[in-house]
């Protein structure tokens, strides 16, 4: 004579529940990428220098450069192109002051060049010419050095936040720089970029994938100013 089985194991009863639970967790292990799990990680600029705790308590409006390259390839002429907005967009979420962009045929009615990096002898008068113009306190040189748009993704920046000189010492006075390359390609690089597009991109795009930002020169710019130019001291208070 045949036994039956045990009701628990023929009947099926849990079954529906079981399955439902199974297809939840499976569902849910596709719709969220293993890199959203990963603990958060920033990108801690290492080539920094100030002059100081913070910024002198004049220095209220900057004039913004147009961005310049490095060398005339045609890789970083891209890349002037596709970032020039995300340098002037970035800078200002930054609030340490208030921000005028100087337009590339501006700068040439006043100086001959229509961009100009802070390692360049500069023009008699420079300054006053910008701050006659715009108001300015102080002028932010832009500088790209690298730019990859492929995988994986690298960029370089050299930037400059400079005062006029004193009549002893005619060179810029130079408040902040920052001379970096960001390469997606070092491990501790892309984890931080993940980590800005979960907390600051992700709401913005159609993708919930935090790897889309090493496929995106556009936002791993972003991201690399971003780190950068949040090591721009603030200003002494009034």
């Amino acid at each position: 004579m045949k036994r039956a089985l045990p009701e628990r194991v023929w009947s099926g009863r849990g079954l529906p529940v079981a399955i439902a639970a199974l297809a939840f967790v499976i569902s849910g292990c596709d719709s969220v990428p293993l890199q959203s799990l990963e603990p958060p990680a920033y990108y801690h600029p290492a080539n920094v220098a100030v002059e100081g705790f913070a910024l002198p308590v004049a220095i209220r409006r900057v004039a913004v450069l147009p961005l310049a390259p490095s060398s005339s390839s045609t890789a970083l002429e891209q890349g002037v192109e596709a970032l020039q907005p995300v340098v002037d967009s970035e800078l200002k979420k930054t609030e340490r002051f208030e921000v005028v962009t100087v337009s590339p045929e501006h700068l040439r009615d006043l100086t001959g060049q229509s961009a100009w990096r802070a390692d360049e002898p500069l023009p008699i008068d420079f300054f006053r010419h910008l701050q006659r113009d715009t108001g300015c306190d102080a002028i932010m040189f832009c500088e790209i050095t690298r730019y990859q748009p492929y995988q994986p993704l690298s960029v370089g920046w050299k930037l400059c936040l400079a005062a006029q000189g004193t009549a002893e010492h005619a060179e810029p006075r130079k408040l902040w720089s920052v001379d970096e390359v960001l390469d997606s390609g070092d491990s501790k690089t892309a984890r931080a970029a993940r980590t800005y597009y979960s907390q600051h991109i992700h709401n913005e795009q159609p993708s919930p994938d935090p790897a889309t930002i090493l496929r995106s020169p556009l936002l791993f710019g972003q991201f690399s100013l971003s780190a950068l130019f949040s090591t721009i001291p603030q200003r002494s208070p009034d």
